[in-house]
């Protein structure tokens, strides 16, 4: 995919509700710039939190300052500070002023990166191995020189579904997507799991069925 095209397919993605966005991300490849490096990881897990409607979003109760990045544009950073330790990285998506978000739980270091397998499993770590903290809350992915920007990766076959992980409210929603076959992916891997058919590659052409066969 030329550049031009893999730009307009991830902004039309990330302007997808927070469910379609999330899932559609896993397989796409993060792409840090820190002090002249570039350090690019294949996301593997993302949930989803769909805004003034779900309980467990920080919306949930109305806008502050802190949550003011979710309702920008879609693939604005909004990134923030848990239990005195920990960043978290969220991508803003749905429609400009809809606050829906997506929550990038683990990724896997390509090759080159430098970085070791399991170094990006779940979103403190992820955070902390890239140097992501709130002073990237408000930027945008596909701002000029982005430190943080997102390009196409390979399509998957096969995305995995499970209830979200480690929340209270709206707990039994099933909006955590992952790739299944990923050493990357953070835990619980039995919570729930169902599996949809992700982005496919093409397929070849299957032959047509005889009349004696009948339709499949």
């Amino acid at each position: 995919m030329a550049a031009r095209g893999q730009r307009l397919w991830l902004r039309a993605l990330l302007a997808l509700p927070p469910a379609k966005a999330a899932r559609g991300l896993i397989g796409c490849v993060l792409v840090r710039r820190l002090r002249g490096q570039v350090l690019e990881a294949r996301i593997v897990e993302a949930e989803a939190y769909l805004g003034k409607g779900d309980p467990a979003a920080h919306v949930f109760r109305g806008r502050t300052p802190r949550t003011a990045p979710l309702f920008g544009r879609p693939g604005t950073l909004y990134v923030y500070f848990v239990y005195g330790m920990h960043h978290c990285l969220n991508l803003a998506v749905d429609a400009p002023g809809t606050p829906g978000c997506v929550l990038i739980r683990a990724a896997e270091p390509l090759p080159g990166s430098g970085l070791l397998p399991k170094s990006l499993r779940g979103p403190g770590r992820l955070c902390r191995t890239l140097q992501i903290d709130t002073r990237l809350s408000g930027r945008h992915l596909f701002e000029p020189s982005a430190p943080l920007t997102l390009r196409a990766g390979e399509r998957l076959a096969r995305v995995a579904v499970s209830r979200r992980v480690g929340i209270r409210e709206a707990a039994e929603r099933r909006l955590r997507f992952f790739d299944p076959a990923s050493p990357a992916v953070s835990a619980h891997r039995g919570a729930g799991i169902s599996s949809r058919s992700g982005r496919r590659r093409a397929a070849r052409p299957r032959a047509r069925p005889t009349a004696k066969r009948g339709t499949p």
